[in-house]
């Protein structure tokens, strides 16, 4: 990426002398706005250089351009910008430039995309971008001394930075310039134009051309800030009113940009054109553009000719004359084309002057002529819908071109004919619905089709409408079609829930569009929807046995406690729901898991639980309800049925009347008659008192046993008949005693 260096001292560079040759033909600056962001900007310059009276070594791989501030013409910086595009420029007739090779124009392009720090660029009054360079081609005629006289390229554009905000602008963009020639003594017309991207006014005007500073001895000089340059001097007999001379001279359309001239002077002419730019009526940028045309004595070309004679009349058609085609005849027209040269190609173009020209095809389009007595023939054909409208005739232009050296001679026949308007049957629309009516009931679908025909095979548009009611609403599906000469599309109705108790008229209209002349038929259906019996829906549960339901006890072995319920209907299109309904506390209160459901039969959904202690020791003793409901929400009042599910909860466990049960002796003798000290009764429950250890020591108190098992077993192993002392730890309490051992 480049970077324009602002306020930059400038650098002297000294071009070699071989640099001068007459080369330059014209050209121009652009400088826009880029749409990355809001400093990258394209600054491009499109130099047209002349290849055949150029010297080589003039082209040149870069070229610096500079900008300079308006109200004080200060030095704002330069930029250096590689050459990125070099072609041949077209020119109108190929064989023409072969004729005539003293003109061979290249277009060099000089681009780049730069970063500005637009801030430094806020100056009302705006900028410029110049460059200079000579020399001149040396064949032009209304300039003296033209391979000593060099070019100034100019472009102007306002402040970037306007009310500390970025200002938009792009200067004109001109489209690649095609070659041309101007014959002597004929209307020329050459397009000079340019595009704005920002939608502002352009305003053209010739402007005397300028020469600049540069010269033979410095051919590319470092381009001077200044309110105006050096401008070429004009030869002899020529003016700013006719720079290139003739009866009529050379001309510019302020709004159009095209260029208008009629010469009678040989020669090669180079002109400027300023265009000025304007926003809101503020001029606010600037662009001068310069180029060269050559006048040539050109040969003779008769001009084609295009004749129309009607069937079976012998004098040819006059203009101003009307002819009738009437409503059965073909709307076509056999035009004939003469052209005094051999070996000329006639091209042919319609111009519909009171009607859509895209209405009207010509067959075929182009002709090549062998000799001065041919003579060719075109068939013009208007399209069906082409007729007359207002009791007046339609007009239509033949334009026949040659292909002549150096510029095209044309020939323009006007006709007037009066098109009979044709006949437009009216289409006709009919369902297979019997009778055209039904009644059906709810939850049921009606289906039919429906079909619009048209005896001329027009073009044809089907649609529904619903009287007093959208079809959607009311449970209608019908999609607009069109066809050609025939259309079908199917209607369907499944009767909502409140559909009852009216009648429902729908129109279906086929519309014959031919020729924008609308002819419509309607058939009209009438559609009843009845109520449907509705079964009560049942709601069930996966439990057996009675109610209430026993909450077991949290413990480590305990499973969750769960079960499925089910809502059902007879009536299996019903749309059901499925919720449970808490009696005095919510699931998500006690951590209850089941999802509400809904849809068609059968529903399921499961419950599960499993309760911590914290809130078993809540609900000790009491019970919780647990309503489950279905409802059944088809057409016509809410049907439900509801189940009940009671959950009972049991008292806690407690170890009070643990001391009795514990035993006082053992009998080790492995006749499986109290051979170990354990617990039997000890609850397995998670809730309430936890066993946590056993000690068991000698009557010395020699620990000889330990264990944090809740089922643990001592059996007296190794020890010998004696008195023993236990130690039984819970989380609330310890109990201590003693116990026999026998042996």
């Amino acid at each position: 990426m480049k970077k324009i260096l602002l306020r930059a001292l400038w650098i002297l560079v000294l071009f070699p002398l071989t640099s001068w040759a007459s080369h330059i033909v014209g050209g121009e600056i652009e400088f826009y706005p880029t749409n990355r962001s809001a400093n990258r900007f394209y600054i491009g310059l499109n130099f047209y250089f002349d290849q055949a009276n150029g010297r080589t070594g003039a082209e040149t791989s870069t070229v610096i351009l500079y900008f300079y501030r308006k109200s004080d013409n200060a030095p704002m910086g330069n930029i250096e910008l590689p050459q990125t595009a070099r072609k041949l420029i077209n020119y109108t007739n190929p064989t023409c430039s072969n004729a005539n090779t003293d003109l061979r124009t290249l277009l060099l392009r000089y681009s780049s995309e730069i970063v500005i720090n637009t801030q430094n660029f806020n100056d009302p009054k705006g900028y410029y971008i110049v460059w200079e360079r000579c020399c001149r081609n040396n064949i032009i005629t209304n300039i003296t001394n033209p391979a000593s006289t060099g070019e100034t390229f100019y472009t102007e554009f306002p402040a970037l930075v306007q009310d500390n905000l970025p200002y938009v602008n792009s200067s004109p963009k001109f489209g690649e310039l095609k070659g041309d020639y101007i014959c002597l003594n004929r209307p020329f017309v050459f397009d000079f134009s340019g595009t704005d991207a920002d939608g502002d006014s352009l305003v053209y005007s010739l402007s005397k051309p300028w020469a600049g500073y540069a010269g033979p001895n410095n051919p590319e000089p470092i381009a001077r800030g200044a309110s105006s340059y050096p401008e070429v001097n004009w030869a002899p007999g020529i003016t700013n009113q006719n720079m290139i001379p003739g009866p009529r001279p050379l001309t510019i359309n302020r709004q159009t940009g095209v260029l208008s001239v009629t010469a009678d002077q040989a020669g090669l002419y180079v002109f400027a054109v300023l265009v000025e730019e304007y926003r809101k009526g503020v001029k606010i940028g600037a662009t001068r553009r310069e180029f060269q045309l050559k006048a040539v004595d050109c040969p003779l070309n008769r001009t084609p000719v295009a004749l129309y004679r009607e069937t079976g009349k012998r004098a040819f058609y006059k203009e101003g004359e009307t002819l009738t085609i009437k409503k059965d005849q073909a709307k076509c027209l056999d035009i004939m084309l003469t052209d005094g040269d051999p070996n000329q190609r006639l091209s042919i173009k319609t111009v519909g002057i009171n009607f859509d020209d895209k209405s009207v095809v010509a067959n075929p389009v182009s002709f090549i002529t062998t000799s001065a007595t041919d003579t060719l023939k075109a068939q013009i054909c208007f399209e069906k819908c082409v007729e007359s409208r207002n009791n007046q005739p339609v007009i239509l232009e033949v334009i026949v071109s040659d292909d002549g050296c150096p510029q095209p001679l044309t020939d323009t026949l006007r006709i007037r004919v009066f098109i009979e308007g044709s006949t437009n049957n009216n289409p006709d629309v009919t369902t297979d619905l019997s009778n055209n009516r039904a009644t059906i009931p709810q939850g049921t679908t009606l289906n039919f089709k429906v079909t619009g025909i048209d005896l001329d095979n027009d073009d044809l548009v089907l649609e529904a409408k619903g009287r007093d009611f959208q079809l959607t609403a009311a449970g209608m599906t019908f999609s607009n079609a069109t066809g050609k000469g025939s259309v079908t599309q199917p209607f369907t109705w499944t009767p909502p829930c409140n559909a009852t108790n009216r009648e429902y008229i729908v129109d279906f209209i086929v519309t014959d569009v031919a020729c924008n002349k609308q002819v419509k038929d309607t058939v009209s259906v009438r559609l009843q929807s009845t109520a449907k019996p509705n079964n009560a829906p049942d709601v069930s549960t996966s439990l057996t046995g009675r109610q209430p339901i026993d909450v077991p006890l949290p413990s480590v072995d305990a499973e969750v406690l769960g079960f499925d319920v089910f809502g059902d209907d007879l009536d299996k299109t019903d749309q059901l729901k499925l919720y449970a309904q808490p009696k005095g506390f919510t699931l998500a209160q006690y951590g209850m898991k089941f999802s509400d459901k809904t849809g068609v039969p059968r529903l399921a959904s499961r419950f599960e639980w499993e309760p911590t202690c914290a809130q078993y020791t809540e609900l000790s003793g009491k019970e919780l309800t647990l309503n489950f409901i279905t409802e059944d929400n088809s057409c016509g009042p809410i049907k439900t049925d509801t189940v009940a599910v009671v959950l009972r909860f049991g008292d806690l466990p407690s170890i009070e009347s643990l001391d009795k049960n514990i035993p006082n002796v053992i009998t080790p003798n492995n006749d499986g008659k109290n051979d170990c000290f354990f617990l039997e009764s000890l609850s397995v429950a998670t809730c309430g008192p936890q066993f946590l250890q056993v000690d068991i020591y000698s009557r010395w108190g020699k620990l000889i046993f330990t264990s944090t098992d809740r089922k643990f077993k001592w059996c007296a192993e190794g020890v010998p008949t004696g008195q023993y002392y236990y130690g039984l730890k819970f989380t609330d309490r310890t109990f201590k005693g003693t116990m026999t051992v026998i042996k």
